[in-house]
C-alpha cells in the first residue's frame, strides 16, 4: 500500500510543463508543519498533479495557500554532477482540495 495525505501551503505559485507526449504536469511545494517538533519546523513536499486536475491548481493555487493532497509517493534516483547517488522523492496526487480560495476583491480587480 502507497497512500499519502497531506495538508500544507504552497511554497511558491505552481508551474506548468508539457510532456513530449502533451500530457500536462503541475507540480508544486507544499510546505507541512511537524506537529511534533519541540522547535518550530516544515517539510518541503514536491508534488506532482496530472491532466485537468493539474491545470485547474495551476489557474487557482497560489503561493501560501492551503492545500489538501492525496496520493502516492514516488522515489527517482539519479547521480549528480559531482557523482553523488540521489533519491529525490515526489508525491504523485490522486487528489487535491483546495482549502483556501483567493479573496473574492483581488479576484476581482484581476
Amino acid at each position: 500500500m502507497n497512500n499519502i495525505n497531506l495538508i500544507g501551503r504552497l511554497t511558491k505559485d505552481p508551474d506548468m510543463k508539457k510532456t513530449n507526449e502533451g500530457r500536462t504536469i503541475c507540480t508544486f511545494t507544499l510546505a507541512v508543519d511537524d506537529v511534533y517538533a519541540k522547535d518550530k519546523r516544515a517539510d518541503f513536499i514536491k508534488v506532482a498533479v496530472f491532466g485537468g486536475q493539474g491545470d485547474l491548481c495551476e489557474k487557482y493555487l497560489r503561493k501560501g495557500f492551503l492545500t489538501g493532497v492525496s496520493g502516492r509517493i514516488r522515489t527517482d534516483q539519479y547521480t549528480d554532477a559531482e557523482g553523488i547517488k540521489r533519491y529525490p522523492v515526489e508525491v504523485t496526487a490522486d487528489r487535491v482540495q483546495f482549502l483556501q480560495w483567493p479573496d473574492r476583491d483581488a479576484a476581482d480587480a484581476a
